[in-house]
């Protein structure tokens, strides 16, 4: 499909990281981030409001789409280049990185959900695209049905809350390495159960989406599937940024405007409009990655994608240092609207950080040590898009 890296896709790749990192850096920063109600004590109320609006009606659920497509893109050149036995030993390497991220970083590991979602992979790799999109559009609307089952099976079994001894704002804010992790751990498996319901089966879709966008552009090239891919977002852009703003204001409601009166109604509109926002977030990025007057701008950003699971590992480990007891502590003290310019100053940290490893270095830290333990042989040959 590509004889070297395509620039583009690398700095669509690193678009994504700066997506990701303003979803997660809110879970550092504040008990239980926009999803909770501390957030709204910072003032101005009106302020943190918008950012909460911005957060999760243009971030949340977008970006991580994004990235799987591309997991599934460049499964489909693992495939091809190194063969089925690569793959697999790849995604139990992720599989381990995730474990140490989830375990000792951040609960909301994507490293290995993606290593068990990819397996599914293995099991359609030979089909043809159209199939692939059926399969995408379907998990697409499972995800959907899903997400209001959760609701629904929330209202009528609710959990009830327990108050632990020690409130969790004060154990991330002042606690140890180990009382952070333990608070960590206890939330891993209520957030795993949520996902299940919708999340997952997003990353399903994105990623039999993203392989079906490698096989069709294998047979007739990459620019014949970015005008697909134009195409597409022409017809999506409307309703995907209207019902993206609709979700955005509901799910961003303080609590004097009882926003639980729309709980069903934004656990449905967040995953349906998801999928076609993060299509059209794609089209206009690549348009923007692969035109001429951007060629400084992707050449800045594009290493950024070339070290991904260095950056996606490394930013939790900032954040965690930054926010929590057992370093700066500062959870707590940080606004929504502190969120968005910190995860943009972060993100450009990270951006020149690449380009200056790159002067000297022909992969990322973590890169290298996956690429030490897959051992991809003497086939391999530099592809346009990795899934680290």
């Amino acid at each position: 499909m590509f004889k070297q890296r395509e620039p583009s896709i690398d700095a669509l790749r690193a678009f994504a990281l700066f997506g990701i990192l303003v979803v997660n850096l809110p879970f550092f920063a504040i008990t239980y981030g926009f999803a909770g109600g501390v957030w709204q004590d910072a003032t101005p109320l009106w302020a943190n409001v918008i950012a909460a609006g911005v957060i999760q009606g243009l971030f949340e659920s977008k970006f991580i789409l994004i990235f799987s497509a591309l997991f599934g893109f460049a499964a489909f050149q693992q495939f091809q280049r190194y063969g089925l036995s690569f793959y697999i030993r790849r995604l139990v390497v992720l599989a381990l990185f995730g474990v140490v991220n989830l375990t000792l970083l951040f609960e909301a590991d994507i490293l290995l959900p993606y290593a068990v979602i990819g397996l599914l992979l293995v099991f359609v790799r030979n089909h043809s695209v159209r199939s692939l999109l059926t399969y995408a559009i379907g998990l697409w609307a499972w995800a959907v049905i899903g997400n209001a089952l959760f609701g629904v099976n929330m209202t009528v079994n609710p959990v009830p809350y327990v108050a632990p001894d020690i409130p969790v704002s004060e154990v991330l804010a002042s606690g140890s390495f180990v009382d952070v992790m333990a608070i960590r751990l206890d939330s891993w498996s209520g957030f795993q159960l949520y996902c299940l319901w919708s999340n997952y089966l997003l990353v399903a879709a994105a990623m039999c989406g993203g392989l079906a966008a490698a096989r069709y552009c294998d047979a007739l090239g990459f620019d014949v599937l970015i005008g697909r891919l134009r195409l597409i977002a022409s017809f999506a852009v409307i309703p995907a940024i209207l019902g993206s703003v609709v979700y955005g204001v509901l799910a961003a409601l303080p609590a004097s405007a009882e926003p639980e009166r729309f709980f069903m109604m934004a656990l449905i509109l967040r995953p349906l409009f998801a999928v076609p926002l993060s299509l059209v977030l794609v089209s206009v990025a690549m348009w923007g990655f692969m035109s001429r007057s951007c060629n400084g701008l992707t050449s800045f950003i594009a290493p950024a994608g070339r070290m991904s699971l260095t950056i996606y590992l490394g930013m939790s480990l900032i954040m965690g240092f930054v926010f929590f007891g057992y370093g700066a502590g500062l959870h707590n003290q940080v606004s929504l609207v502190d969120c968005l310019w910190i995860s943009l100053v972060m993100y450009l940290g990270w951006v020149v950080f690449a380009q200056v490893w790159f002067r000297v270095a022909s992969r990322g830290p973590l890169e290298w040590i996956l690429t030490l333990l897959t051992r991809p042989g003497s086939r391999r040959i530099e592809v346009s898009v990795s899934s680290s």
